[in-house]
């Protein structure tokens, strides 16, 4: 059987988000794995993919110009799977704003899309997306395709919900911490602490700013913590709004607040931030799976996450789970974590147990389950 899979999340604006760390993942997983399958890799040609060899690249092509990309996408990648020859297209970032990794409307082989969330339908604030041709054309592609592979079963059964697609061309394959993250030696994490001028105890939050992440409610929360901890804040800094950091300053505790920008997925900087928190909070309203929850486990840190969206699923048992509209809840569970070791103790011994669940193997194996079945 020949395989091709879409590695273009890995060559564009995705490649540092979850899309393009669950095509890196997944991929570098394939790879793996022992079959007698014939594997090609789709990729833009004048791109470069970082951290992994890619072998028997297959080049899809794009328009020279950005002008209704969309819509060209809708016609060249159709024609370019053509040419491969593929009995099976795996659209690993199938529903995203990037348009140029569309999934296809026109699908000339067996098509299954990966797909992470439907917050455009959901999300009040991003319902203009919805309203894109680019957007509909990717509903339309989801409707069409073999089979539909979901990061979570809360993502199902939004896709039942909303496109009206029946459980059976559905299947629930959930996402994974890179392997790389891990319980690190005390020297590491201290060294990569002193590098940001950071002292211990401190909250932790990972990921750009967005509407729909809910960072007002662990700022307010936050303030209410006595004595002060310091909030670290890793994502790119040009996505923190103005009226955020307003909002800081007004919690009188500004001095507390550690900015330190984007931190790269594969950096100890990421795994010592993990080992070194006291808490990781994430407090979004709709979440399609929540790697970072999962990545925080893995590291040791204890987890507070609102219970919206697929974060009940992913949490468990193994963490704490908040309203996420619940100032005080939230600060409560701040602050019993850093006053009461014996409580961090049992979470962290649970997220430890509980991220035993997620392998990256096993979403191979069954990935590949999944073209074969459709095939």
């Amino acid at each position: 059987m020949r395989i091709g899979i879409d590695m273009r999340p890995l060559q564009t604006a995705h490649r540092t988000a979850g899309i393009g760390t669950y095509t890196f993942n997944l991929v570098r997983q394939l790879m793996r794995l022992d079959n007698t399958d014939e594997w090609l890799y789709l990729t833009l040609s004048d791109v470069p993919i970082d951290h992994i060899h890619i072998p028997t690249q297959f080049p899809v092509r794009r328009p020279s110009k950005k002008n209704h990309i969309a819509f060209w996408e809708q016609l060249l990648l159709p024609t370019d799977l053509l040419r491969s020859r593929a009995d099976v297209f795996h659209a690993t970032g199938g529903l995203t704003q990037v348009w140029e990794i569309c999934a296809p409307y026109f699908q000339p082989c067996q098509t299954v899309i990966t797909v992470q969330d439907l917050h455009p339908l959901i999300i009040p604030q991003f319902r203009f997306i919805a309203e894109t041709r680019a957007f509909k054309w990717q509903m339309k592609a989801l409707r069409k395709a073999a089979h539909l592979i979901a990061v979570s079963q809360n993502t199902k059964l939004d896709i039942m919900r909303f496109l009206d697609i029946p459980e059976e061309r559905i299947t629930v394959v959930p996402m994974a911490p890179g392997n790389h993250f891990q319980v690190q030696d005390e020297d590491t994490t201290r060294t990569v602490l002193d590098q940001y001028n950071l002292q211990r105890p401190f909250v932790l939050y990972v990921g750009n700013y967005n509407v729909h992440k809910n960072i007002e409610l662990l700022v307010e929360s936050w303030a209410r913590i006595d004595p002060p901890v310091n909030l670290v804040i890793a994502g790119t800094l040009s996505t923190y709004p103005s009226s955020l950091i307003d909002r800081i300053e007004k919690t009188g505790r500004k001095e507390f607040v550690h900015f330190l920008g984007s931190v790269p997925y594969f950096s100890e900087a990421l795994i010592a931030l993990y080992n070194a928190a006291v808490a990781f909070v994430f407090p979004s309203f709709y979440e399609g799976f929540g790697l970072p929850v999962v990545e925080a486990m893995r590291c040791g840190c204890p987890v507070i996450a609102a219970r919206r969206g697929s974060l009940p699923e992913v949490v468990g048992e193994a963490g704490v789970l908040i309203e996420p509209d619940d100032v005080q809840g939230l600060a409560d569970a701040m602050q019993r974590l850093i006053d009461d070791p014996a409580w961090r103790t049992l979470l962290r011994e649970r997220g430890f147990s509980h991220v035993e669940e997620f392998s990256w193997e096993k979403i191979a194996r069954d990935t590949l389950t999944v073209y074969h079945q459709v095939a």
